[in-house]
């Protein structure tokens, strides 16, 4: 039995062909997301917020100016073309935007300016810029939403579920008893694309109950965690 009787099913948000507001309406968070004067409350208050973060960022070249102004008049994700209109954060490498078909009230979309699908394969300054970034926006959906928690979720590269190959970080509100199983947020975000036909079903992972789950051994765990401080160790050499 659902804790929360308005609250509607999961995977409804994979059943409808236009935007929606949000398939996942909690009871305490608006149901609405402006686009006036909340946004430019937010836009204000993130500029705040983001200054102290900006300081030291790595002043741009030539070319990334030139790069940044033609994405100000018009942003790609991906291979879409997305409205001035839906951005309401930028900052020297990255920028934040509202989604097309969020899974609940205030979920948008962190991404880098420049289109590259991992994030391994960000600059140093670019990836330091995308994660103070998504720091700075959930400062703003906590004011807004008075949420209790986030989901900060990266699907890095497409065996991950990435269905647009541009670096992005989605930013979910969440609330503590909001969902009856907490895993279903997991399984929407894993099938979030921003149109139907890019919707791939990835073959489920056989993962046991956690009561047919046993704990590994100090002996395995030990052997796992040296053979990736030797890895990290062979890269910074």
């Amino acid at each position: 039995m659902l804790r929360r009787p308005t609250f509607l099913p999961l995977l409804l948000a994979f059943h409808f062909k236009h935007p929606i507001p949000s398939a996942l309406a909690f009871n305490r968070a608006s149901s609405h997301v402006g686009t006036g004067n909340f946004q430019r409350k937010a836009t204000s208050s993130i500029a705040q917020d983001a200054d102290a973060d900006n300081k030291n960022q790595t002043p741009l070249s030539n070319t990334e100016e030139k790069t940044m102004s033609s994405n100000i008049q018009q942003q790609l994700f991906g291979r879409f073309k997305i409205s001035p209109s839906q951005i309401f954060h930028r900052t020297t490498h990255s920028f934040a935007m509202v989604n097309l078909r969020p899974l609940v009230p205030g979920h948008v979309l962190v991404c880098s300016n420049r289109i590259t699908p991992l994030l391994s394969d960000l600059r140093e300054d670019e990836y330091d810029d995308l994660w103070r970034t998504v720091r700075v926006v959930q400062k703003v959906l906590q004011q807004k939403y008075k949420c209790d928690a986030f989901n900060v979720s990266v699907q890095d590269g497409a065996g991950a579920g990435q269905s647009v190959p541009h670096t992005h970080v989605h930013i979910l509100p969440r609330y503590v008893g909001d969902l009856e199983r907490n895993d279903d947020i997991y399984v929407a975000l894993d099938e979030w694309a921003p149109r139907d036909e890019m919707v791939k079903r990835q073959p489920k992972l056989d993962v046991l109950e956690d009561s047919e789950r046993r704990d590994r051994t100090m002996e395995e765990m030990e052997e796992e965690a040296l053979i990736y401080q030797t890895l990290i160790g062979e890269q910074s050499d």
